[in-house]
């Protein structure tokens, strides 16, 4: 399993797939990956229709590898049952949480160059407007996986915090009663 996703660095980038296809070197831009944005490449509308395949099939590809990431997360939320008094079982809910937030930004730059594949296989009219459909569903796939992990994760840590507040209302009736009890010994 994945002990820290910082640590490992992103599991997608903005960009990533473009680079695996056509390299920075031989676009010849030298551009920082950091200043670069998606409106700034020109050069992904004077691709071969090849090109567009690989880039297609680089997208799609990294984009199993983020699903695949996502759904160990999500096996892992699945697996912790933690009881609701155990604050180490909370610390695990909340540290796959943040996990979770941390995987939001490689979903996202998923997302973005998904769109700039669509937008350029729309406007160069070299490949058919539908041909990143493919991509679309693999994103579909990865939001929906992204959501059920972490509404899960949220369902779970409610769930304790609604544990802890019944053992609360409980001990609190019990105490209640005694007092009760004694009170009414007490005036008999």
């Amino acid at each position: 399993m994945f002990d820290s996703d910082l640590a490992n660095g992103p599991v997608y980038e903005r960009g990533d797939a473009l680079d695996e296809v056509l390299p920075r070197h031989a676009r010849g831009d030298g551009q920082d990956r950091a200043t670069e944005t998606g409106e700034d490449r020109d050069d992904i509308y004077a691709l071969s229709k090849e090109e567009y395949w690989n880039w297609l099939e680089a997208l799609i590809e990294d984009g199993s590898v983020l699903d695949e990431h996502l759904d160990d997360l999500l096996e892992e939320v699945y697996d912790l049952e933690p009881a609701f008094y155990s604050p180490t079982g909370r610390r695990r809910l909340q540290d796959l949480l943040q996990r979770l937030h941390e995987v939001r930004t490689s979903v996202r730059s998923f997302e973005r160059d998904v769109e700039q594949l669509s937008y350029a296989f729309a406007k160069t009219d070299v490949m058919e407007a539908g041909g990143a459909d493919n991509a679309e569903l693999v994103l579909t796939s990865i939001k929906r996986t992204y959501d059920r992990a972490y509404d899960l994760c949220l369902y779970k840590l409610d769930r304790m915090s609604d544990a802890w507040i019944t053992a609360t209302n409980i001990l609190i009736s019990l105490t209640i009663l005694v007092v009760t009890i004694l009170f009414w010994m007490e005036f008999r």
